[in-house]
């Protein structure tokens, strides 16, 4: 879900202008509060909202191997891998957006830039960012002004929240971090590298691209993963790529370049090993 200056809601062009004013009034702080919405917004669905049809068209054919829990247990985890999530849907009810509302709507949660160094946060409370700024990403947003609701979660607010998860199988040698995310259709982050990682979506559908280590693709840090598949809808040579739907978990080895794209509200929750 990524907070872009154009993505009020129910802003037209005075309140737009409005927002980027008050957005440029506050940018030498290192966390920024985020916009009040107007006071004429009338709050969004209490639902997770399904593509815009200008969206429907971004999902693709999926070139990742596919794996049975059996054959991930023998398997070296060297390159990406899809796994079946777990039947338990404890979590999924959890993220339900009306009981998300509900119980935390209130608790304060940072946003972070959606380019590929996610460098400035913002703050604002769940239930302002659900309500208010969910909204479908355009073409002309630009990924370093825009901001999205992944990681950062302080979970001693979240109280109970990430006991319900059911992580994927694997022989951990510590506790995993857990990166709980939510995104609005068309956010995303652009190409980037981190530890190994397992990745599930709960709602929604997220399309995954990805490529070897030392295969560093093409990109622009600030540019959106939207706007970035729309000037390369040829994938590259080796690329990896699949849309990802609920109960489906993607495992990423270490320092594998990847960018992602969500297709509808989309919540998901990553276990970092």
């Amino acid at each position: 879900g990524l907070v872009g200056l154009g993505g009020m809601a129910c802003a037209g062009p005075v309140a737009r202008l409005a927002a980027l004013c008050a957005v440029m009034a506050v940018q030498v702080l290192a966390f920024e509060l985020l916009p009040r919405p107007p006071a004429t917004c009338q709050p969004g669905s209490q639902a997770w909202q399904p593509a815009p049809t200008e969206h429907l068209g971004l999902a693709a054919a999926c070139n990742i191997p596919r794996m049975s829990l059996e054959e991930w247990a023998a398997f070296d985890g060297s390159s990406p891998v899809i796994l079946p999530g777990s039947p338990d849907n404890m979590f999924a009810r959890i993220t339900a957006k009306d009981h998300l509302l509900a119980r935390f709507g209130e608790t304060e949660i940072i946003l972070s830039t959606a380019n590929t160094f996610s460098y400035k946060k913002r703050r604002s409370t769940l239930a302002e960012y659900l309500q208010y700024y969910l909204t479908p990403r355009t073409l002309a947003d630009s990924a370093k002004d825009s901001y999205y609701h992944f990681g950062d979660n302080n979970y001693s607010e979240w109280v109970n929240f990430t006991e319900h998860y059911v992580r994927p199988p694997y022989l951990y040698q510590r506790e995993p971090f857990f990166s709980f995310g939510i995104g609005g259709s068309g956010s995303g982050v652009p190409f980037h590298t981190h530890g190994a990682v397992f990745a599930e979506v709960i709602y929604g559908k997220k399309r995954w691209f990805l490529t070897a280590p030392d295969t560093r693709p093409d990109f622009d840090p600030d540019t959106t993963s939207y706007a970035w598949l729309m000037s390369n809808r040829t994938r590259p040579d080796g690329m990896l790529d699949c849309t990802l739907g609920p109960k489906e978990v993607l495992w990423i080895p270490v320092n594998w370049w990847h960018s992602t794209l969500n297709i509808g509200d989309t919540v998901f929750i990553s276990t970092f090993i």
